[in-house]
């Protein structure tokens, strides 16, 4: 990802013009600088982002959100154990654990127990 070009002051508005591949595209950022003096820009989420060292970084922040990520790319993202597919079905409706007598409900004394009682 290469930040092409950039216009407008900072503190303030800046349009973005941003290339990833073959893709080029232009965003209005907002970006401020800090008492430190880094640099943020407002995510697509309206969060500020973490503070980078210079407008670029903090213009690239934002905009490594807007761009679809190719798995290629960023093989971590990638889900190296997939979901186990669903072999056997049982038709019919779900029923609870619990309705069935097979679950964890706290057991209560029936007719036939005794319950001891201390005096």
């Amino acid at each position: 990802m290469h930040l092409e070009q950039r216009t407008g002051p900072v503190p303030g508005l800046v349009y973005a013009t941003v290339r990833q591949g073959m893709t080029t595209r232009t965003f209005p950022i907002e970006v401020r600088r800090t008492a430190s003096g880094h640099y943020i820009s407002r995510m697509p989420d309206n969060r500020w982002s973490i503070e980078c060292l210079t407008i670029e970084a903090a213009l690239l922040m934002h905009a490594a959100v807007l761009f679809p990520v190719e798995h290629e790319l960023a093989p971590w993202l990638s889900n190296p154990r997939p979901a186990p597919l669903v072999v056997d079905h049982v038709p019919g409706p779900l029923k609870s654990p619990i309705a069935d007598g097979h679950g964890t409900e706290p057991a209560t004394p029936t007719k036939t127990e005794k319950t001891e009682v201390n005096s």
